[in-house]
């Protein structure tokens, strides 16, 4: 097997895997139920994932240039700008998502538990809230949320509701 076609394969891989990444953000967004409360955000995260798809968009594009006037011999490269691009998508769209409550479950960074996987809850500080999930394989997982006083009613209501507390 020559070498390019491996790296082809990989690549192609990888692609298939960033649109598996994309679509699960996306399927994310839109079916996980009405939203409730945002608690946090990361706009620093979110700038930073949009200055790199701009960069690796330019590469991409100018390996697309260099592809079409016959100066490269294969696809690797572009497959590449290809995966990074939708990984940036992918991480931007976790960025705008942020930690927030939901109809049908919490975001916490990106991932997202179901009302069924949150074990317990606790008021450590006055604005800060800390969870108890069940998470892959079992595993007990804790994260926390500064909360803006103002919300502590709105999310306290919700969080019982839920939980069937």
């Amino acid at each position: 097997m020559d070498n390019s076609y491996f790296w082809t394969i990989l690549n192609i891989i990888l692609i298939i895997f960033g649109t598996g990444l994309l679509l699960k953000d996306l399927y994310a967004v839109y079916h996980h139920g009405k939203f409730i409360v945002k608690v946090k955000d990361n706009r620093v995260l979110a700038i930073i994932w949009g200055v790199l798809i701009i960069l690796f968009s330019m590469i991409f594009s100018s390996e697309i240039r260099l592809y079409i006037h016959n100066k490269l011999d294969n696809f690797n490269g572009i497959f590449v700008y290809i995966f990074w691009i939708e990984l940036s998508i992918s991480n931007i769209i976790k960025s705008f998502i942020g930690s927030e409550l939901r109809e049908n479950g919490i975001y916490n960074l990106g991932y997202f538990y179901k009302w069924d996987k949150i074990k317990s809850y606790s008021w450590v500080l006055p604005d800060i809230i800390q969870f108890k999930a069940n998470t892959f394989l079992g595993i007990n997982r804790r994260f926390k949320f500064d909360i803006d006083e103002e919300l502590k009613p709105i999310i306290n209501e919700t969080i019982e509701r839920k939980l069937g507390l």
